[in-house]
């Protein structure tokens, strides 16, 4: 039962995910949300709550960027209930994720070490 039930939020989740990142192309046109991605959703198991995760790209202040989406949230909210046809849609609530950034940091750090010639 425990792994159906894992299978289904995981389900849940994926959708929130494309939903959201569709809303956030089509419908919003925040400045402050431009270039945002939707990199992942977790919710709660009763559906009450959902943190989603946002990448930002062109981007200088996250601060600025969250406050837009959670200031969108009540219509995000609104769009999805329209949208999905599951029991109830969460509270929204966005993070930013930093995960990106620090790949691209580590991707740098390796380009900018010198390795020397490979050897055979």
């Amino acid at each position: 039962m425990t792994q159906k039930k894992t299978y289904r939020m995981a389900q849940v989740n994926r959708l929130l995910q494309e939903q959201i990142a569709s809303i956030f192309l089509t419908e919003l046109e925040d400045p402050r949300l431009a270039g945002v991605t939707v990199t992942e959703v977790r919710t709660t198991r009763d559906l009450h709550n959902a943190v989603v995760f946002l990448a930002l790209h062109k981007q200088d202040n996250p601060a600025e960027c969250l406050a837009g989406a959670q200031h969108s949230a009540g219509y995000i909210r609104k769009l999805l209930f329209s949208r999905l046809h599951i029991k109830r849609i969460p509270e929204l609530e966005f993070r930013y994720d930093a995960s990106l950034d620090e790949a691209e940091r580590i991707f740098r750090a390796l380009e900018a070490a010198d390795l020397g010639p490979e050897e055979p």
